[in-house]
């Protein structure tokens, strides 16, 4: 348990202005293998303990789905944020691939996690988390996997790309593939490739033995069509549901589809209380 946030905050507006310690936010200009990656920093007011704890905000495919109203909320409480956007999204350099996007998380979480960041924004090094949803909780969990020093990781409707390979679905995954016409990309197949060259990588059942002692919370939806608890949750969730570990490890399922609209205000709570619990 920490006293550097404060989840008072989470839907509500601090009354106590100090001019001179305003919550605000500046530019991502970050490099990570080669290309510019583009987003937001956010810090919260100056009247916080320092240092704080730090949140990645990864989005999913191809990032038309914003999370603001959860990065909103983690920066009242005490979180500096950073909204990254993927190599080949939204204006960053470079081209988008799957296992770039888990490269980008990784090496951002790396820099969260150096001295020059942490000094910069008064960042405790030791309270990074991974956040993402659908394909970025796919590269907060790839990415977390590797960082023995992750805080923890916190996955919103997880998507398992490789669970489509097979033939009765590869039409289906190519389909969703579709929507990233709006990346810079080298097409559909250049995407689809990638994920096959590295399935035994990504395949998140494959990642256990690396985050079942790690803090891991996935939220999950009943109806959702697009990663469904079958194919997308369950398969890792019951390895580390039969394994001992003094981690916080949750699952919570809500009765939403892929975007958990209807239930965004549990979401955040939860999500709150995972990071207070994890301090």
């Amino acid at each position: 348990m920490s006293n550097n946030i404060n989840l008072q905050y989470l839907f509500e507006d601090a009354q106590d202005i100090n001019p001179t310690a305003l919550p605000d936010y500046t530019t991502l200009d970050f490099v990570s293998n080669g290309s510019h990656i583009y987003g937001e920093i956010m810090w919260p007011a100056g009247t916080f303990e320092k240092p704080h704890p730090c949140v990645i905000m990864l989005h999913g495919f191809p990032g038309t789905a914003r999370n603001d109203d959860i990065s909103h909320a983690l920066c009242r409480i005490g979180c500096v944020v950073i909204v990254p956007h993927n190599r080949g999204a939204w204006g960053s350099q470079g081209k988008y691939l799957i296992t770039n996007c888990i490269e980008d998380a990784q090496n951002l979480a790396e820099y969260a996690h150096s001295k020059e960041f942490s000094d910069k924004y008064d960042v405790d090094p030791n309270q990074i988390y991974l956040l993402g949803h659908s394909m970025g909780a796919n590269s907060a969990l790839n990415a977390g996997k590797n960082l023995s020093w992750i805080r923890g990781i916190i996955m919103l409707t997880p998507y398992d790309p490789t669970r489509y390979l097979n033939r009765a679905k590869e039409t289906y995954f190519r389909s969703l593939l579709e929507e990233g016409k709006i990346l810079q990309s080298d097409g559909i197949d250049a995407i689809y490739e990638d994920v096959v060259n590295h399935k035994d990588e990504i395949y998140h059942p494959n990642a256990f033995e690396k985050v079942k002692d790690k803090n891991l919370i996935v939220f999950c939806g009943t109806y959702d069509s697009v990663s469904p608890l079958n194919e997308m949750i369950f398969p890792l969730w019951q390895k580390l549901e039969s394994h001992k570990t003094s981690a916080i490890q949750k699952k919570i399922e809500l009765p939403t589809e892929h975007g958990l609209l209807g239930r965004r205000i549990t979401v955040i709570k939860e999500i709150a209380k995972f990071i207070e619990e994890t301090l």
